[in-house]
């Protein structure tokens, strides 16, 4: 590791994120990305009432947007508040839960208008208060990272802070937030001129990028007019394959999630195949734990004797249930309906190539994580029906295929997502970053 990683002259850094450092919520990019920094020299700001139970940084502030919405009435309301890592009260929870309520049923279907209802509850709402300026002032950034986000009000809040604290920004770009390539709908192309304004405004005030992918920096270049570094997000381990029982059946498909965005359709196609697949015996089964709440439709459409929904677990957990699994399955919307993965990089990849299982990827064909699975050979892909139906008979045929897959991915993770290079990268930009001129 650098020198200038571990002694006392690092910059303090403050975060910013949508969703909490929460093992339970699976948003863990950053925190993987700097776990190896000082704690004492981090700090998280993020616009989920979720409570953070990550100790990678020391500091957490939270934003609610449950109260944001009760400050448009009542403006003495406090909306945000330092908390501590996995230290629960029953305030918290209970704004948790209102949160997540409402955040699920947007998400199951994220309108224009409900897009546009939100950024106009933050607009007049009151984030702007004497608890977040305490916060900044006492932790005296000297970096922010954000990643360049399609939320318009984060973008204020973190254009707000950066003035305020006169701290360098350094953003990540790991989403397509900033084309008019997702959709060809009037109501999408009016809700991104504005996201694109915004996040043009913020890039002015960003001293330095990454990107998530080549794919992703190419595009961001050409957008921005910026020169992106790529930093993809480490190993949490160094894979170890084990070879499979071949002969061992069921087979066990584990997901670990969310299913928003067209994963949930994705998944009721699978069990309808395995419905057929499974016809003369129990071949497969699925256990998905996931914290997002299903509508009774996509429930009974999940509803199966070999397909299981749990509620979600730690990321402790989802490792130790990873090393049982068989198949680790990887979804995406199957349709043209929801292209928002078009860009990204899930933090699922590196979570699965680190474990030396075979990856089943399904989804769109147009996405880049689909891309960058069979570019590299990492896993069985399926763009329909049909590749689905066809990659569980082969693999009923031919057993071998686990072990074939699951070397695959784990060559893929070593030469791609080596974490002391990914480190070293990212420490690179920072410190040359913090030692710029203003």
């Amino acid at each position: 590791m650098d020198e200038e990683m571990i002694n006392n002259d690092q910059p303090k850094i403050l975060i910013f994120t949508v969703s909490s450092w929460n093992s339970k919520v699976g948003a863990n990019t950053w925190a993987s990305i700097l776990k190896n920094y000082n704690s004492a020299n981090l700090a998280n700001i993020c616009i989920r009432n979720e409570i953070p139970d990550s100790e990678v940084c020391s500091r957490y502030f939270s934003i609610s947007e449950n109260k944001i919405l009760k400050s448009i009435f009542r403006r003495k309301i406090k909306t945000g508040q330092e908390i501590q890592a996995a230290k629960n009260n029953d305030t918290i929870a209970e704004d948790l839960e209102k949160h997540n309520q409402r955040y699920q049923k947007m998400s199951k279907k994220r309108t224009t208008f409900k897009l546009l209802c939100r950024e106009l509850v933050w607009k007049f709402g009151r984030w702007k208060t004497k608890e977040l300026n305490n916060f900044l002032d006492d932790f005296k950034p000297d970096i922010i990272l954000h990643s360049m986000e399609g939320y318009i009000h984060l973008n204020r809040i973190i254009e707000y802070s950066i003035r305020r604290t006169q701290a360098k920004a350094i953003g990540y770009i790991w989403d397509d937030n900033f084309t008019y390539k997702q959709s060809s709908k009037n109501g999408y192309k009016f809700y991104r001129f504005f996201q694109r304004k915004s996040l043009r405004k913020l890039a002015k005030k960003t001293k330095a990028f990454f990107a998530i992918t080549e794919k992703t920096k190419r595009e961001a270049d050409e957008f921005f007019g910026i020169e992106c570094n790529i930093l993809s997000k480490p190993l949490n381990a160094v894979p170890e394959v084990k070879k499979y029982d071949i002969k061992k059946q069921p087979l066990r498909i584990l997901y670990t999630g969310n299913l928003l965005i067209g994963r949930d359709a994705t998944l009721a196609k699978i069990v309808k195949v395995l419905s057929s697949v499974n016809m003369s015996a129990s071949e497969y089964i699925i256990d998905v734990y996931t914290q997002t709440k299903l509508f009774s439709n996509s429930l009974a459409e999940l509803n199966s004797p070999f397909c299981t929904i749990h509620p979600p677990i730690t990321q402790e957990e989802v490792l130790h249930k990873q090393k049982e699994a068989d198949i680790l399955l990887f979804l995406e919307d199957l349709s043209n309906e929801n292209l928002s993965a078009r860009l990204s990089f899930s933090t699922k990849i590196t979570d699965y190539l680190s474990a030396g299982k075979c990856i089943f990827a399904v989804g769109n064909r147009d996405l880049a994580p689909m891309e960058y699975f069979e570019k590299n050979a990492a896993a069985l892909v399926a763009y329909n029906i049909e590749d689905i139906e066809a990659n569980f008979k082969k693999i009923l045929q031919d057993r071998n295929l686990l072990n074939v897959y699951a070397t695959n991915a784990m060559n893929c993770g070593i030469n791609n997502h080596n974490p002391e290079m990914i480190f070293e990268e990212c420490n690179k930009v920072i410190i040359r970053v913090y030692k710029s001129e203003q």
